[in-house]
């Protein structure tokens, strides 16, 4: 690959060219610009590298380098988000380690507890492979920026959210939910959070993430949430947090879709 490089010598070109104007105009006198010096330089792999710029970087990117080659835990197992449909290991870890890790914040920040969790099939960006696990995992797993907020849902906007695997059908990760469907046509028949079934009524707590909280993926439902909690804790620094307390990483295979 290349890219063009204009040399310092056209920077200052044009910086002086433009104060001559400048102070030409508040003098009252004409000026123009007679010449200006450039330079095309071609940056490919033949460029040698520049040795102080190297030196200098070099401390920090080992640095960097040992901070992601951390081991945090172990995993027995591949876990890949497409190995199947409605759920499995991946997107059960996935939701699980975040409701874990938000839960005693959000309780000691408001006195409440969450009921549930629900992220996108498409914010998982990497498989985690057996072996070691490192912090590098989580930036491969969750490389964006995205923050944990906690939203409160009437139970009517749970059942929306409910038909929306259905109309989608992605295995978007759940966790403290069971969603029971007909077999035949997709139809909510029952949906239970602490093993209780859902109350059109009631509120439920939920927690996500502030893209999927704004409507993203088409998750629209949480528009209608009466109350919003910015937990300001990034979904990759919890799912470190979580790491580091197990050893092994084991995941649930407990269905959270059911059909009937």
């Amino acid at each position: 690959m290349k890219y063009k490089y204009y040399s310092r010598d056209f920077f200052y070109s044009g910086l002086l060219a433009t104060m001559v104007i400048l102070l030409g105009g508040c003098a009252g006198k004409n000026h123009a610009v007679s010449k200006i010096n450039t330079a095309y330089i071609e940056v490919d792999s033949q460029l040698p590298a520049d040795e102080d710029i190297e030196n200098f970087l070099q401390p920090y990117k080992e640095h960097i380098t040992n901070d992601l080659s951390k081991i945090l835990a172990y995993n027995p197992q591949d876990l890949d988000k497409a190995s199947d449909k409605w759920q499995n290991s991946m997107t059960n870890f996935y939701a699980d380690a975040i409701l874990e890790i938000a839960q005693p914040v959000f309780e000691k920040r408001t006195g409440k507890k969450i009921d549930f969790c629900l992220l996108n099939f498409g914010g998982i960006r990497s498989t985690i492979a057996k072996g070691n696990i490192t912090t590098k995992t989580a930036y491969d797993i969750m490389p964006f920026e995205n923050s944990a907020v906690v939203l409160a849902l009437k139970g009517d906007v749970v059942y929306e959210m409910a038909d929306y695997f259905f109309k989608f059908k992605a295995a978007h990760p759940l966790s403290g939910i069971e969603i029971i469907a007909d077999k035949n046509n997709f139809s909510i028949k029952d949906i239970k959070i602490n093993q209780q079934s859902v109350d059109k009524n009631a509120t439920y707590y939920v927690i996500t993430n502030d893209y999927l909280a704004k409507g993203g993926d088409k998750m629209d439902f949480f528009a209608k949430a009466i109350e919003e909690y910015p937990l300001d804790y990034k979904l990759r620094n919890m799912f470190i947090a979580y790491f580091n307390t197990i050893d092994t990483l084991k995941p649930s295979v407990q269905p959270r879709i059911f059909f009937e």
